[in-house]
């Protein structure tokens, strides 16, 4: 903590989850923030967050070797118009280019959607990601020779709907007793943020459930994923490049139940 730009205003305790629960890790002494135990990962602890670095009005926090000017800036108000038009223009695509993406920016998306909600900040997810095509191919083959299916044989969902997309998006994570709900909602919520990422990139999507059910049940796509087989995986998600660019967006309507 910088205590030549700290100005006491105590925010930082304010916000601080641990303190919120009971705990006492983010006090005010003598007018200047105190982290009482930071290795104290627990309910009642630090949970690691970084929200008292967040909200600090002058940059005074630095907290795992991390300070203001290592972090992300606030967005611009334009941010609320970019995003209500990126939602509402999304598809899902189902034709690829055969071109793969740079490793590097796939990198980079991977840096953000990192920062996805969990309970707790728990931080419990994990990704795989494919980045080359070669690897989408030994996963197929993988598939082909154990092939199965969730319908009968004699229609035409016998093959991984991914629809020859170059990469592919797995988030999964163990499941426990107690937090199962919470585990498959932070599933979900990662599988949404990269879709929606991918598209602001500029890149064409497939979210698959019926893909991620096949694939869990092989045994050896999992381990070629490096997913555990304690691990749950409900989406997967298929990107690269879209053949075909869509110009506008369409209109939908959803029932909504205004509680006043």
């Amino acid at each position: 903590m910088d205590s030549t730009k700290c100005i006491g205003c105590g925010i930082c305790s304010k916000v601080c989850p641990g303190n919120m629960v009971g705990g006492k890790v983010l006090l005010m002494e003598n007018r200047y923030p105190q982290l009482v135990d930071e290795n104290n990962f627990s309910w009642k602890g630090c949970w690691r967050c970084e929200h008292c670095l967040a909200v600090c009005p002058t940059g005074a926090i630095s907290i795992f070797g991390i300070d203001a000017d290592d972090v992300s800036p606030k967005p611009s108000q334009l941010i609320k118009e970019d995003l209500s038009k990126l939602m509402k223009f999304r598809r899902s695509c189902r034709d690829f280019k055969k071109d793969e993406i740079p490793s590097d920016i796939i990198d980079e998306m991977l840096e953000v959607v990192s920062h996805v909600p969990t309970g707790g900040n728990n931080q419990g997810l994990e990704f795989s990601v494919v980045y080359t095509k070669e690897a989408m191919k030994h996963i197929y083959e993988l598939y082909k020779g154990n092939q199965l299916s969730l319908f009968d044989d004699n229609n035409d969902f016998s093959e991984l709907r991914i629809y020859d997309a170059p990469h592919l998006f797995i988030a999964h994570k163990a499941l426990s007793e107690r937090f199962k709900d919470g585990a498959i909602s932070e599933i979900n919520f990662a599988t949404a943020y990269f879709e929606l990422l991918a598209n602001a990139y500029g890149f064409g999507t497939i979210i698959s459930t019926y893909s991620a059910e096949l694939l869990s049940k092989n045994k050896e796509i999992l381990k070629y994923l490096k997913i555990p087989e304690n691990h749950k995986i409900i989406n997967v998600v298929g990107f690269g490049y879209p053949k075909y660019q869509y110009q506008r967006g369409i209109k939908k309507t959803k029932i909504i139940n205004k509680i006043k």
